[in-house]
């Protein structure tokens, strides 16, 4: 490997790392900053979601991008939020069906790949 790659190797590693470092930071803030009205105002957010997604049907097949399309959220977010339900027994999972990814981790933000 040329000595030039070699440097920006490194570069791209120390690049990396302050981002990783600047986002562990920007979440311990704003835990450590969790205000009973905030907590509030998070479970208001995720009640109207949830109740968005039954409105949906919470029995047969759901369409998670065409969902996830019409309420604004990711599809991962959709899928997140439907696990939640299923934890508090309000849907039964029964089936999920798959299809070949993109190839790339959708909850890594673009600026850090290289």
């Amino acid at each position: 490997m040329s000595e030039d790659r070699i440097e920006r190797f490194i570069e791209s590693l120390e690049i990396v790392t302050a981002r990783m470092l600047e986002m562990t930071v920007a979440n311990n803030q704003l835990a450590a900053s969790q205000t009973p009205e905030m907590r509030e105002l998070f479970g208001a957010w995720v009640k109207c979601m949830t109740d968005e997604l039954l409105r949906y049907g919470n029995e047969g097949a759901l369409d998670v991008r065409g969902i996830a399309e019409k309420i604004g959220l990711s599809p991962n977010t959709v899928i997140s939020l439907l696990v939640y339900l299923s934890r508090r027994g309000d849907i039964e999972i029964t089936s999920v069906t798959a299809e070949k990814g993109q190839g790339k981790n959708s909850d890594i933000c673009d600026c850090l790949r290289g």
